[in-house]
């Protein structure tokens, strides 16, 4: 574990490969210092580094020979090309000088030029820099400590050629702000001040996102272009500084010797604003002896998603996460990302539980303003502080509270805490400890220990070189080097690191040997409680109010950059005093410990904390376990909800290895820890095996298939219950943002229409729906963001098609969706010029569409998007919808092609203009599978078995299991079971327990496949339980798989994520809530003209359910029903048959007895008039209106055909008549334009409205599409 540790540690420092140390800073005076260059005339390894100098990711990028002067980067559109940050540059100030060719031309579409992510961050895409390629010129921008971008931008008069070298140098100081240089000349620049202050990860070339969780150009970030000469210095250059390396000359001789000059006086006022000093003096020691003890959050929530990132430690994650159309300087621009986990009004009030403990000081770091409250609990609260805007750090004390609830309420929504501490200070004496550790400050030695030198690195990658005084505590009678004066900076800040060995056993090399002595903390049994510090007497003046303000942070041993304590002081000139910190309990691991001390007194520096005490406390294990195993798993937990949206397991990325170094230090404590064990696996994709699991067993008298298979169902309820009671907010959203919060609900309609509280799920789904909308997220029938192919689809185009389940026949969904179709049919799915029907841009929304070559590709993502041209054919057979499904897939087969082996194939992704294929077959291309459904639905709707043909290509090359998310029983109805069917069950008796346990059982009959199935699916759901729910996942990430229950239970997949062509046969409402979990039901081998319903009640009484038709023909079917008695599926002794009209949204009533297997089998006896092929009367949501005593009524037209006349009534809850009026004949909507007509109905006096309703109908109560919308409540 140990070494595991260390690992983890070095990642986070410069990666695999050791660095040299920088040189320290210069004295005042000096010119500008070269802290990164990458020629490119050799390769990627950068020619000077002050960090690592090797690529941390390299790919598809080469080096060409057609440099400004020698090679250059050739960064291909898909490529990434990424250094460590660390040393190479730093957030407080510096320029960033590049060469750069766009390679082809440039146009309207924005695309990245240069990044440099956080460390660390709450944001999805981690930016902290970024050039860009505006549509017309150059945007650059960096991100200050709480959020806000200090952006400028810049329109070039003429746009440069695919040959021509433009030189870019940005350049940013927090005392100055930021500048921008085309050609050596400055363009644009804005004049601020800002704490940039932070943590850095990477920097390089990658489209979509460099951060430290993924490094990657995908999507509509697929724009690649050539650099020469990167190069970063170590501060603001200025015009003449940056005209030297915009000049053609020699190149590898260019140096810049100007910058922008820095007063003292501005370096001192950023650095007190830094730290809160600009804003009040910190409270004074003022006891001989005083202790801090930090107090742990019980909870920590903004609504109701839980928010641990502002109270992690880590300065660069904050309270709350970012919105996408962010309100903060800056953020808004052309890149409107889709993913941004937080709700839409997330960020105005954070609430925290506090512990049963005292407390009477509270420290906050973040430009958050706004008033602080406690109460015993949220719902009584009173002011406690209140916190003035432009502050960036302070603290708060108020009279001893215990326990309660804290909630801070932010002014301006989205102004982040970076960190929010809760502490007690008293002067209460140290503790003794069971084991008290002691080591002495000693600036004179050289801090060469091997145990500190990760540190070390750590530090000089962290702070420029001003800021790395560096001093060594050891125990008295160690070892040491003296150190040269070269050691420490010239002209430091005031600012000391102090280091101190794990052991004094990791002694530098070529020293006098130890013997018979050693000093450590390796292997303590005990538990750190906390960390006491003899304060010497600073013979420094005071700075204010008679003080000398100090800031002290505590590192993690594990993750130096998380604080476990980080507190503001005071105390006097010339005075001593002891600090106790009580720390959250530690088990320490066998790394080294790091303090830090921070003044804002000039002359403060490695000599003002000589002879300085400090001790550490140990106290026993197992109370110490208590904490430390409480933290570690809070910490994975947070990270590990976040990482799963990348899934990342390199530990390249440093919140991968955060995430190990975590989880291994949870588990070295706590080996046996349920969760972490659980966790791990999924962490570990399953490669060490599952933790152990022991199946629950099936009551006496219950089959063990039906058993399982209502456990399976128990999982998902509980899954959605969870949701909506512990996310779902009045406003609609679940806090993942609304993109993902779409994603999340298509497992809803599946849940629902299995008999799962449809109604609750509905109400869910609706709340979501209406968020949406007032979000304003949709223009002209798409997404109002311009964004990708896949998540075009995932920002509510999902969410109107998942509404249509539980909603059939609503004219407000159904219009909604005919504008996408209809915006679709317009602007995205068009003829291109070889006369093929194709995706014609990869990058729109509903304001704009990009269709420059780069975005002209259709990809397998592509299609999801169809869903309402899909759900429009199955409807009314839209002719547009049908349109477009059918005439995609003629587009792409005509680009099929014979691969290398003879096979016949289809290509991965298509340009528009040109009809070319690039990324090989469809079955390399992400979201293959989903394509499958355009075959299917073009088949279903044309007979032609051309389209099939698809289908048999991506089971040859794929396996025939990868059409399991086709909906409907294909197998059965395309006659595939001699060849398809057959080796699926050979796979079932493999130990397959997937889509081919379900076909196995369905072709064999033996329940047994079904046993296994569930069995499989229960242990994964128990795995994954709390990981989807307590875990607090991005939304889109959580799952709990329902398409074989679908199967089963349905008849076929109605929805899951990305699915487009519903296959359900049949759905289930029960009378009675939670029968759905008691009635285990199988529809075996369904067609649309007959099925079979196979049902167990497990309960104790009847359960009468109502049995909704779907992919069924309309007509006149048979219902013979009976018991099965010896479990052979059949009808045992007499049966009962009754008769009766059954089709689409169509009901019947059938009743389920108690313990006991019931057989129903429904066979078409007489076809009827195709649903999809009527008129269609209706109403819904927003279309009942009372006022004045008249009831307003809209009424829609929504069939394949023109409606003729009807007419509206006005009935009580018995059914009785008390007004009429026509309804006159109105059009089809074939051209996708809403046809409405308005009526209105008088409101009888002295009748309450509540229990009244609204009842529309054609004459002669003729056929219609469905009946399901002709009825709606007043209220």
């Amino acid at each position: 574990m140990k070494s595991s540790l260390r690992t983890c540690l070095h990642s986070l420092l410069f990666g695999s490969t050791l660095a040299a140390l920088p040189a320290l800073a210069a004295p005042p005076g000096d010119p500008p210092q070269l802290l990164f260059r990458v020629s490119a005339d050799q390769g990627f390894v950068a020619d000077h580094a002050g960090g690592e100098a090797v690529p941390n990711f390299q790919d598809r990028v080469k080096i060409v020979p057609t440099g400004v002067q020698g090679g250059a980067i050739e960064w291909a559109d898909d490529g990434v090309l990424a250094w460590d940050a660390p040393g190479n540059i730093f957030a407080e100030r510096g320029t960033l000088s590049f060469f750069w060719r766009p390679r082809y031309a440039v146009g309207e579409a924005p695309f990245v030029i240069f990044r440099v992510g956080y460390a660390d961050h709450s944001s999805w895409d981690m930016a902290w820099l970024r050039i860009d390629w505006n549509g017309h010129g150059f945007d650059a921008f960096v991100t200050d400590a709480n959020l806000a971008r200090t952006r400028v931008s810049f329109k070039l008069d003429k746009a440069p050629g695919p040959d021509d070298w433009t030189h870019l140098a940005f350049a940013w100081d927090e005392t100055r702000g930021v500048r921008l240089f085309v050609d050596g000349r400055e363009v644009a620049k804005v004049d601020t001040t800002a704490d940039y202050d932070a943590a850095l990860d990477q920097l390089g070339l990658a489209g979509r996102v460099m951060a430290p969780y993924q490094v990657q150009s995908r999507y509509n970030f697929l724009r690649g272009s050539d650099f020469d000469e990167i190069r970063v210095y170590d501060r603001m250059l200025d015009a003449s500084g940056v005209a030297v390396l915009a000049r053609r000359g020699d190149l590898a001789r260019a140096t810049p010797t100007t910058a922008v000059a820095i007063g003292d006086d501005a370096r001192t006022a950023a650095w007190r604003h830094r730290y809160g000093w600009d804003h009040a003096t910190p409270p004074a020691l003022q006891a001989a002896t005083n202790t801090i003890r930090l107090l742990g959050f019980d909870d920590v929530r903004d609504k109701k998603a839980w928010m641990w990132k502002g109270s992690d430690g880590i300065p660069e994650t904050t309270w709350p996460g970012v919105y996408n159309r962010s309100r903060l300087p800056g953020r808004l621009d052309y890149f409107q990302l889709p993913d941004w986990n937080t709700y839409v009004e997330g960020g105005q009030a954070l609430d925290l539980t506090m512990p049963d403990e005292p407390f009477n000081r509270i420290e906050i770091r973040g430009a958050a303003y706004g008033q602080a409250s406690y109460g015993s609990d949220a719902t009584h609260l009173q002011p406690l502080f209140e916190r003035a805007q432009g502050v960036v750090r302070s603290v708060d004390d108020f009279a001893e509270r215990r326990g309660g609830h804290v909630r801070f309420t932010n002014t301006t929504q989205e102004t982040p805490i970076q960190e929010i501490w809760a502490y007690h200070a008293s002067d209460a004496a140290e503790p003794k400890g069971t084991v008290k550790q002691t080591y002495i400050v000693n600036s004179t030695a050289l801090p060469d220990y091997e145990n500190v030198q990760a540190l070390r690195r750590y530090i000089d990658g962290r702070f420029q070189p001003a800021g790395r005084s560096t001093v060594l505590a050891l125990p008295k009678g160690a070892g040491s080097r003296k150190r040269d004066d070269d050691t420490l900076p010239a002209s430091p800040e005031p600012i000391v690191h102090v280091l101190i060995p794990s052991s004094v056993g990791a002694a530098p090399a070529a020293q006098p040997l130890i013997r018979s002595w050693s000093y450590s903390w390796e292997n303590m049994y005990d538990g750190l409680d906390g960390v006491a510090i003899d304060l010497p007497a600073l013979d420094l003046p005071a700075t204010q109010d008679g003080l000398i303000p100090l800031n002290i942070r505590i590192k993690d041993p594990i993750w130096p950059a998380r604080d476990m304590i980080d507190v503001s002081v005071s105390v006097k000139p010339n005075q001593k005093r002891t600090l106790w910190l009580d720390l959250r309990d530690r088990i320490l691991s066998a790394d080294s410990l790091w303090l830090s001390v921070a003044s804002a007194a000039p002359g403060f520096n490695a000599s003002s904390l000589d002879g300085a005490q400090i001790r550490l406390v140990f106290k026993d294990r197992a109370e110490a376990k208590k904490e430390h195993v409480a933290d570690r798993f809070n910490q994975v937990r947070d990270n590990w909800g976040f990482l799963v949206e990348e899934h990342t397991t390199s530990k390249r990325q440093r919140l991968y290895s955060r995430l190990f170094a975590d989880l291994s230090d949870l588990l070295r404590v706590d080996p046996d820890h349920v969760l972490g064990r659980q966790y791990w696996n999924d962490i570990s994709y399953n490669s060490q095996g599952r933790p152990p699991f022991t199946q629950p067993r099936a009551p006496k008298g219950v089959p063990l298939w039906a058993f399982r298979q209502l456990e399976d169902l128990g999982y998902a309820r509980r899954f959605v219950d969870w949701w909506i009671d512990n996310r779902q907010v009045e406003y609609g959203d679940f806090g993942g943002g609304l993109s993902d919060d779409s994603d999340l609900i298509q497992q809803w309609p599946g849940i629902a229409l299995m008999g799962v509280q449809p109604d609750k799920i509905n109400a869910s789904m609706t709340a979501l729906s209406d968020a949406i909308y007032r979000n304003d997220m949709f223009a002209n029938g798409m997404g109002a963001i311009t964004t990708d192919e896949l998540h075009a689809y995932e920002d509510g185009i999902n969410a109107n098609s998942a509404m249509l389940y539980l909603n059939w026949g609503d004219p407000l969904t159904l219009e909604r969706l005919m504008g996408t179709v209809e915006a679709f049919d317009e602007r995205i799915v068009l003829p291109n010029p070889q006369g093929h029907l194709l995706f014609s841009s990869n990058w729109y929304g509903g304001n704009k569409v990009y269709r420059e070559p780069n975005w002209q590709w259709q990809k397998p993502y592509s299609f999801p998007a169809l869903a309402p041209a899909f759900l429009l054919g199955d409807w009314n057979a839209d002719p547009t919808g049908r349109k477009l499904v059918t005439g995609l897939a003629d587009g792409y087969l005509a680009h099929a092609y014979t691969a290398e082996d003879g096979q016949w194939v289809l290509p991965n992704e298509i340009n528009w203009a040109t009809g070319k294929t690039r990324g090989g077959e469809l079955v390399k291309g992400s979201g293959a599978g989903d394509v499958m459904h355009l075959f299917w639905a073009a088949w279903r709707w044309t007979g032609d078995d051309r389209y099939l043909r698809a289908l048999d290509y991506r089971a040859l090359r794929s396996g025939v299991g990868s059409l399991g998310n086709v909906g409907e029983n294909f197998l059965s109805v395309l006659g595939r079971q001699a060849d398809w069917g057959k080796t699926l069950v050979e796979n079932a008796d493999k130990g397959d327990t997937g889509f081919a346990s379900l076909v196995a059982w369905q072709l064999t009959g033996d329940k047994k496949y079904l046993e296994a199935l569930h069995a499989e699916a229960i242990e994964t759901k128990a795995l994954y339980a709390y990981m989807v729910t307590e875990g607090h996942w991005w939304s889109d990430r959580v799952e709990v798989a329902t398409d074989l229950l679908q199967r089963e239970r349905l008849g076929g997949i109605a929805l899951e994520r990305n699915q487009s062509y519903p296959g359900h046969t049949v759905s289930w409402r029960f009378a009675q809530d939670g029968a759905a979990e008691q009635v285990a039901i199988l529809v075996p081998d369904p067609r649309r003209d007959r099925f079979k319903v196979i049902g167990f009640n497990t309960g104790k009484r009847a359960q009468h359910a109502t049995m909704t038709g779907w992919n069924i023909d309309a007509g006149t079917w048979r219902m013979t029903s009976g018991s099965d008695r010896d479990g052979d599926d059949r009808i045992d002794g007499k049966a009962t048959t009754r008769e009766f009209t059954l089709e689409k949204s169509a009901s019947v009533d059938v009743v389920f007895p108690p313990m006991q297997t019931v057989v129903m089998e429904f066979e078409l006896v007489e076809k009827g008039t195709p649903v999809d092929r009527r008129p269609d009367l209706g109403i819904g949501r927003g279309d009942v209106r009372v006022a004045d005593g008249v009831v307003e009524l809209t009424v829609h037209s929504l069939g394949h055909v023109g409606t003729g006349t009807g007419y509206a009534v006005l009935e009580d809850a018995r059914g009785r008549e008390l007004a009429r009026a026509v309804v006159p004949a109105m059009e089809a909507p074939a051209d996708l334009k809403p046809r409405t007509t308005q009526v209105r109905l008088p409101l009888p006096t002295g009748i309450d409205p509540a229990n009244l309703h609204v009842r529309v109908s054609l004459d002669g109560d003729a056929e219609e599409t469905t009946r399901l919308n002709n009825r709606r409540p007043l209220h």
